[in-house]
């Protein structure tokens, strides 16, 4: 058995037993659903939300809960499927009671959409950047990361910085890939770089070579990867064999260490690099958290961890500001505690200035959570290097460089 299977069996005993203890949960308490993806492709993000919530409920507890009791977590698998997603909400808001839903992606957050404003039950991601959330999000629906036209915008901002003076585009045909794509191909546009390919693919293919065989041909400096771990793991794989050599920008979904594990090293080491919605590590929020992450899992915290974090943390600070214990409550109050007030960063010292009547502005792991009018923050980025088998850090891009 894998790490990873262990790590989910593990996973699946828990919600098991939040199943079967559910009866004798005191009814002061309230309940938190945390819906991710722990099998299928994104399987090893869901774990890292997964775990960074449970993370921020124990240090919630710890502070004596909220004015609405202690927090419980309920957790199901989506798989990554839209439609399962919809299926787990619904049983954690009719069975368990849920106030919040933590963790789904993008494709299940705008499947959650109709669900969450009919229910008011607040809907939060860490990693959904898809920018239909850009139109209907913002009332139950919210996101502690920034959208996909920002993670765009970093990428073109990066390629253009690196100075290549050709760049081919692979895109997996996904929304939350061919929006980003786009906002990154206007940039190169802009600074004058030749695209010498835009190639749309679709997943789940054995093989793109047939994709390949124009991009190879034309020699890029470099080429934009955007696509899922299962593809982007193949095309790459496959380039090297075509011959490539040049350098690569992959998206977020390859921005895991198993990358490493199905692809030989030297294939990467020095040539790519990952581009992802990072917060700014040298602030003391989060330098607070990874120690905190160290402590409780033993390694530094993953992809959209410091979100995931954060999430629950406004959920409870939302639970604690209101004057009462429902979704509705919550999402009354979810904008009051981000922003026009006095600055905080942990959930201990927000309680004690909100009991003591001092409005406050959080701002957590993941940086200031002001969010626009569909309910999404501004964002910072991160662009990590390949080496030795392991992704480092490269550049980072502050959200002021955004706004």
């Amino acid at each position: 058995m894998t790490a990873f299977k262990k790590r989910l069996c593990g996973m699946t005993a828990l919600v098991a037993v939040a199943a079967t203890a559910m009866p004798s949960v005191a009814a002061a308490d309230t309940t938190i659903g945390v819906l991710v993806p722990l099998t299928g492709e994104l399987g090893e993000f869901g774990k890292i939300v997964a775990d960074a919530v449970e993370l921020g409920v124990t240090q919630i507890n710890e502070a004596g809960g909220t004015s609405c009791g202690m927090l419980r977590t309920v957790i199901a698998d989506t798989g990554g499927s839209p439609e399962q997603a919809i299926r787990e909400a619904t049983n954690m808001i009719d069975s368990e009671g849920a106030v919040a839903i933590l963790g789904p992606t993008s494709g299940e957050m705008v499947a959650l959409v109709d669900l969450a404003k009919r229910k008011k039950i607040v809907v939060m991601s860490p990693y959904a950047g898809t920018i239909t959330l850009n139109e209907i999000g913002g009332d139950y629906v919210y996101r502690t990361v920034s959208s996909d036209l920002g993670d765009g915008a970093a990428s073109g901002l990066w390629l253009t910085d690196r100075g290549y003076s050709s760049v081919a585009f692979l895109v997996q045909n996904e929304e939350s890939t061919i929006s980003p794509a786009q906002v990154a191909r206007e940039t190169l546009a802009d600074a004058g770089i030749t695209l010498t390919d835009y190639v749309v693919y679709n997943p789940g293919q054995p093989s793109y070579q047939a994709e390949l065989i124009s991009v190879i041909s034309n020699n890029p400096d470099a080429i934009y990867l955007a696509g899922g771990q299962e593809s982007g793991i193949t095309v790459i794989k496959e380039a090297a064999v075509a011959g490539f050599e040049g350098d690569w920008l992959l998206t977020a979904d390859l921005a895991v260490p198993e990358v490493f594990d199905a692809i030989d090293p030297p294939i990467l080491n020095g040539k790519a690099f990952v581009e992802l919605a990072e917060p700014d590590n040298s602030l003391p929020a989060y330098k607070a958290f990874a120690e905190l992450m160290k402590k409780s899992a033993g390694k530094d915290p993953g992809p959209f961890a410091a979100n995931s974090y954060d999430m629950v943390m406004l959920a409870a600070l939302a639970l604690e500001a209101s004057e009462g214990c429902t979704g509705e409550a919550l999402n009354s109050a979810i904008r009051d505690v981000s922003e026009g007030g006095t600055s905080v960063a942990s959930f201990a010292d927000a309680k004690e200035m909100l009991a003591a009547g001092t409005d406050i502005d959080f701002e957590g792991a993941s940086g200031p959570l002001t969010m626009d009018k569909s309910g999404t923050p501004a964002g910072s980025y991160q662009i990590m290097r390949a080496e030795d088998g392991a992704w480092v850090a490269e550049k980072f891009y502050p959200a002021s460089e955004f706004q």
